[in-house]
């Protein structure tokens, strides 16, 4: 009996989701030692990349590489490593406080906050609003997301509330260690004013200008600084050096285990996760073992970076249509699954999202004012920096709900960059692509299922609703979550009651972040349905009854079920009405208003479902947006019953019409083409599935893994 208790503890510890959470906390754990790869806030372009794009795509593709021995001693020294320093080692980095001439925001009683763990971030009035590691060369490159902002009346801020019209107090306070005689100079922006004492002596305004020459020792500097205009500069030089690089900087004077760890122990942990990433690629390379699968991979993704790198954005997108040249390649059939799909696929398209990205990290963004997107980033800061979890930034939603706190985490992790969003959006988008590679390869074989995944991709890239790529708004973020899903429920077709729980959760968030999508989200049930079940069958239940998997379809829409009772409680708690639509834009968006004609609703309905399918508002022909209306198309002419066209999966075709019927209750107004995006990847799959079907392509309704 022990031994079954001591083996089923160890199988349970060595799961990969067990360690790459692990991981996780281990690599953005923030490091007291500045340098490569020393966690959040990921304000470095490499940091970025590999920890907010390549570790996920390696966590969920590749996860069974933290199974491993290596991978678990890499974790559990960096964990260790990092433990010791927080105890140990004084932090480096000088101490930013700031101070606006009037308060920005609602609640707050001090200095306000940036997005930086290792300030005072859960203080009201923080000593630091942020820790200054790197040199400010512009503007964006200070920690001044806070000019985003409302005041305190919770109005739009105006001129004088952010650059160039604002006034702002900066102070850095910090120790620095000279080994040896040297000169300080601290180059400033041509808007700023800036006074500098040293061990709390007269103030200088030397160090602005020809710099103060320093004895050897160790000598606390304070610099008070005022920010005007929009010419802003902060770069400290230590003989003409790098501050950073040049000397010991750090928040409080350095004992002598501090002078011992540096400069060799900022290393440690960039050397930890540079190891530990290397095995993990080498461990998936392994895994594909394919010349041509990986000549194709690496020959694609160097293409698209390539142009994205070089400023061709547009003809990087152009590039996205041509990965439909994957399905020339030749794939053993090992890869023939969702896997094989990411690797032709997926890594180019992050490749794309990733370069395309690189010149946001560690910047500042500010919003136009009054967006939905703006009202996100708001919302975002009440509910992480001010503590309103639950409120969620208001009371009731007008705008959509759940966006707000994945924004808020995002930032957490990449700081006052809004590079975490791009990042987001891609891995939401890539997910639409391989739900259409998996629903299409069941129907029509592999190769049409990665046309269905170029397909979808091609749809966003080219079509009107790329402005939307990290653009910071909710329908992509529940589109994604829709597609995973629907994936998790046919993974649960096998007996996996986790999976069945896990895609009622996914449907529930989704939901929670785009409201209209709530028959989509109870749709997902579909896929409970035996897959090979054609269109034409979906309401004759004596042919799929019993082969359609029971667990699956109870436990998901049970799961969302108890997601809508506590949305609808949350707005009880706050406001005495126990209602998923109150405080909601439901009403000023519905489609049906008291005394409107039956001509008019009926128009008002082709409205609003044309400016759906034709991804443009108000609705046009845009020969981009063909595949999706084609889908919807050819899914109302199946359950019509049309000859072959009925022969299509029922799966993919209830999806995708619970999904155009939130357009007949409402309409949305604003940013065109925003409310076809959670149609993009069903309708590919089936336009794809359609033309397999005309082509006569074979049907391989493979039972290959799709992980």
């Amino acid at each position: 009996m022990i031994d079954v208790v001591v083996l089923t503890s160890d199988r349970v510890l060595n799961r990969p989701w067990i360690w790459g959470l692990l991981a996780a906390a281990a690599v953005l754990w923030p490091a007291r030692l500045s340098g490569p790869f020393d966690g959040v806030p990921l304000d470095g372009a490499a940091e970025a990349v590999v920890v907010g794009v390549t570790m996920p795509a390696l966590l969920w593709f590749h996860g069974r590489f933290l199974t491993t021995r290596f991978a678990h001693a890499c974790v559990i020294a960096l964990v260790v490593w990092k433990a010791v320093t927080a105890v140990a080692v004084t932090p480096d980095g000088w101490c930013v406080r700031f101070l606006p001439s009037a308060p920005l925001v609602k609640d707050a009683t001090g200095a306000p906050h940036s997005w930086d763990l290792r300030a005072d971030w859960r203080a009201a009035d923080p000593v630091c609003s942020a820790i200054m590691t790197r040199p400010y060369t512009r503007l964006s490159e200070f920690p001044v997301w806070f000019f985003n902002l409302p005041p305190p009346n919770d109005s739009w801020p105006g001129p004088r509330d952010r650059p160039p019209g604002a006034t702002l107090a900066m102070s850095v306070d910090g120790a620095l260690r000279a080994r040896s005689p040297g000169v300080l100079h601290v180059a400033i922006g041509p808007d700023m004013t800036a006074a500098v004492r040293i061990d709390d002596d007269t103030p200088l305004a030397e160090a602005t200008r020809g710099g103060i020459t320093l004895t050897p020792g160790v000598h606390r500097i304070r610099i008070d600084t005022t920010l005007t205009g929009d010419q802003w500069r902060f770069e400290p030089f230590w003989n003409g050096a790098d501050l950073w690089s040049a000397s010991l900087a750090t928040v409080t004077s350095p004992s002598r285990f501090d002078r011992a760890v540096r400069p060799w122990g900022k290393w440690v942990a960039a050397v930890l996760v540079v190891a530990f990433t290397l095995a993990w690629l080498a461990s998936a390379i392994a895994r594909i073992r394919d010349a041509d699968v990986l000549t194709w991979t690496i020959c694609a993704a160097a293409w698209i970076g390539l142009l994205a790198a070089l400023g061709h954005d547009q003809l990087a997108r152009w590039s996205i249509v041509a990965l439909v040249g994957a399905t020339l390649v030749r794939v053993p059939a090992r890869l023939r699954n969702v896997f094989g799909a990411f690797v032709l696929i997926g890594i180019p398209w992050l490749t794309f999202v990733a370069v395309l990205s690189v010149p946001d990290a560690g910047r500042v963004r500010l919003y136009d004012v009054g967006n939905d997107y703006w009202m996100f980033q708001r919302f975002a800061y009440r509910i992480v920096m001010q503590g309103y979890w639950l409120e969620g930034g208001s009371p009731t939603f007008w705008f959509q709900p759940f966006y707000r706190w994945i924004v808020g985490v995002l930032h957490v992790c990449f700081g006052d960059s809004s590079v975490g969003e791009m990042y987001w959006d891609g891995a939401c988008l890539l997910s639409m692509a391989l739900f259409a590679f998996h629903v299409t390869k069941v129907f029509a074989g592999f190769r049409w299922g990665v046309a269905a995944a170029v397909m979808t991709l091609a749809v966003f890239a080219l079509g009107t609703t790329w402005r939307y790529m990290g653009f910071g708004l909710s329908e992509i973020t529940s589109a994604g979550l829709l597609s995973l899903a629907a994936l998790f429920t046919l993974r649960s077709r096998n007996d996996r009651w986790r999976a069945a729980f896990m895609a009622g959760i996914l449907a529930t968030v989704a939901f929670y972040t785009r409201l209209n999508n709530l028959p989509m989200a109870f749709a997902v049930a579909v896929f409970a349905l035996p897959t090979g079940v054609p269109a034409r069958r979906a309401f004759m239940p004596s042919a799929w009854l019993h082969r359609t998997a029971w667990s699956t379809a109870p436990t998901v829409c049970a799961t969302l079920c108890a997601g809508l009772l506590l949305f609808a409680w949350r707005t009880w708690h706050y406001t005495g009405v126990f209602s998923l639509l109150y405080g909601t834009q439901a009403s000023r968006l519905a489609i049906w208003r008291p005394g409107l004609s039956l001509p008019s609703y009926l128009q008002a309905i082709a409205s609003s479902v044309m400016m759906v399918l034709t991804m443009n508002d108000p609705p046009r022909f845009d020969a981009r947006a063909l595949p999706v209306l084609a889908g919807a198309l050819v899914s109302l002419l199946a359950v019509a019953g049309v000859p072959r066209l009925r022969d299509l999966p029922a799966g993919p075709v209830l999806f995708c019409l619970a999904g155009i019927s939130g357009s007949l209750l409402a309409r949305g107004e604003a940013y065109s083409g925003r409310f076809s995006i959670h149609l993009i990847g069903v309708t590919s799959a089936l336009v794809t599935c359609t033309a397999a079907f005309l082509c006569k392509a074979p049907f391989t309704r493979s039972t290959s893994s799709s992980s």
